[in-house]
């Protein structure tokens, strides 16, 4: 022991370690790790941590009912409907501010019990005592199927609100003032998200409120197929707007296609001057032409385009070289084509695309993601994925096109995958499809890289001959981290009518799915093995050149001259 420590005593000792849990940063990052129960006993551990597991336990509501049983009891009467078993008074609203300013993000659906609380929040409306129930309030989601439940979600707006996601619907065949009421209440929104439920809904008149209202709005999220020319020309002279974003999932509501069969914006001078995430589907003719436009918004880096028409690869080739011009910033770029007719039996030859229609990609210098989706096969060989890795070695994310409909003839097999571990050291996702073979490395790349950096790897509609041979392959460039991928997303994307396949080609992309899984199931095992066999490696040549030294300097001293010397007696 020495006698630092011999200076502290054990009584000491302990209050030095205990002193890491009066640290208020540390202690929200781990009870941001827990459940709520187990953050709920260590608001009664003590008083400094009962502050801070109070934050976490309230910080996301998911339930209004037990948030409000604060106030006062809430029961459940005979017809089912929650009510409050006392009226609220102003010493129970007193009590309930001390959680209520905790509460930064509440979430209500009126499918789960919540439904049944309208005379709760018809209560709360009627007795609160200030205009701000949940003050600090920043994100709410009201999901719900009727305006009355809707109505009901005004309760919780404010100036601070930030994030707002709801359903809109129309009135008798007009815009529903809603919406305006909104904005009224909340004008500071940064982002929001509109559900809308009909698909007739005047959505043009609620773009236009919201266009007039939110100035400090930076996101729009709509479902697909809502962003038409008008809806766009409205959200264009948003001073703020920094990301237009469509979603896929139909529980947004439904979209009619045939509201954007054509795009052709009308912009004026100073349109969308701080976007920079635009999502559209479109044709890809017509969004060419958008481009082109003088006022279009060249300087975004993230593109997401859809399309659901027939187009060759010319035009794609085009659109392409189109946005290499124009669009200098772009870092993101995802092109998914979507028509699903295939001729059975070969490749139509004009639609399907080639290393020759990606080739505009090369002169956009800050490109690190993209994705291509097409229902062919791209046409692509081992030379020219060589090229692509090398001019291209800031990727981070890259998919060609892994999930064709059509599997018939791939070009590529397992070697496809070396240049992206020799070229692109930031690869983070890889979508390729090709035959998937007992390929085995050539002795001269004997010594090839890993993709270390890989998180996953798409392999999408990708065939497999031996899967035992395809995961001891895979088990050398794989990192012990990265996941497998595989399957198809064709059936997650546009109206329902987009989102079904032919029974012959589901048939047979499925038949694809089940080797992929065993291959799932092996890899980690066998990129275990391999590091271990690695590093065992590692150690036996470091020994081996340690002997090597050591038998050196031996040599090097039994082959030194003796020296002259003189001895004194």
């Amino acid at each position: 022991m020495t006698t630092a420590d011999a200076l502290v005593s054990p009584v000491q000792s302990l209050q030095l370690a205990s002193r890491i849990f009066h640290i208020p940063e540390l202690l929200h990052l781990i009870f941001s790790f827990l459940d709520k129960e187990s953050n709920v006993s260590n608001a009664c551990v003590c008083k400094f941590w009962s502050d801070i597991a109070l934050d976490t336990v309230w910080k996301e509501v998911d339930d209004l009912i037990h948030l409000f049983s604060i106030l006062q009891p809430v029961s459940m009467d005979m017809h089912g409907t929650y009510q409050f078993e006392d009226i609220p008074g102003v010493s129970d609203w007193a009590r309930f501010q001390k959680y209520a300013r905790r509460v930064r993000c509440v979430r209500f659906n009126s499918d789960s019990r919540e439904g049944a609380a309208e005379a709760v929040l018809d209560e709360v409306a009627r007795t609160r005592t200030s205009f701000e129930i949940l003050p600090n309030l920043r994100e709410l989601v009201w999901t719900c199927h009727d305006l009355c439940d809707l109505q009901r979600c005004l309760l919780f707006l404010h100036g601070q609100l930030k994030h707002l996601t709801v359903p809109m619907w129309s009135e008798l065949g007009k815009p529903s003032p809603l919406l305006a009421d909104i904005c009224a209440r909340a004008p500071n929104l940064h982002t929001l998200r509109l559900h809308i439920n009909e698909s007739d809904t005047q959505l043009l008149d609620q773009i236009q409120v919201v266009a007039r209202n939110l100035h400090h709005l930076r996101k729009i999220v709509l479902p697909e197929f809502h962003f038409t020319s008008e809806v766009i020309q409205e959200l264009s002279r948003m001073p703020n707007l920094g990301v237009i974003e469509f979603q896929h999932d139909l529980a947004m509501g439904p979209g009619n296609p045939k509201n954007v069969e054509q795009f052709a914006p009308v912009l004026a001078d100073g349109a969308f001057p701080a976007l920079y995430d635009l999502n559209l589907t479109a044709r890809i003719d017509d969004l060419e032409r958008f481009f082109h436009n003088p006022f279009a918004p060249v300087n975004i880096t993230t593109l997401y385009v859809n399309s659901y028409a027939r187009h060759s690869a010319a035009e794609v080739h085009s659109f392409l070289s189109t946005l290499s011009q124009e669009c200098k910033r772009l870092s993101r770029l995802h092109v998914i084509l979507l028509n699903k007719d295939i001729n059975q039996t070969a490749c139509t030859e004009d639609e399907q695309l080639s290393f020759c229609t990606l080739q505009p990609l090369f002169s956009i210098s800050d490109l690190t993601w993209f994705e291509i989706m097409h229902k062919y096969p791209l046409r692509i060989t081992q030379d020219e994925v060589e090229e692509l890795a090398m001019r291209l070695p800031s990727l981070e994310a890259l998919e060609l096109n892994p999930e064709p409909l059509f599997t018939r003839n791939p070009t590529l097999d397992l070697e496809a995958l070396l240049p992206f571990a020799n070229h692109c050291p930031k690869l983070r996702y890889l979508g390729l499809f090709m035959h998937a073979t007992s390929f085995e490395a050539p002795s001269a790349r004997a010594s090839f890289k890993r993709l270390h950096a890989l998180q996953i790897m798409n392999v999408g509609t990708s065939t497999v001959q031996s899967p035992k041979a395809v995961a001891a392959f895979l088990s050398l460039l794989l990192p012990p981290w990265c996941r497998l991928q595989f399957g198809i997303t064709w059936t997650g994307r546009g109206t329902l009518e987009h989102r079904s396949l032919d029974l012959n080609t589901l048939v047979e992309l499925s038949e694809g799915v089940d080797p992929w899984e065993e291959i799932s199931t092996l890899l980690p095992a066998l990129i275990q093995v391999r590091r271990e066999e690695w590093e065992r490696t590692r150690a036996l040549t470091k020994e081996v050149e340690d002997l090597r030294i050591r038998t050196r300097l031996v040599r090097d001293f039994a082959e030194r001259p003796p020296r002259d010397s003189c001895i004194i007696c």
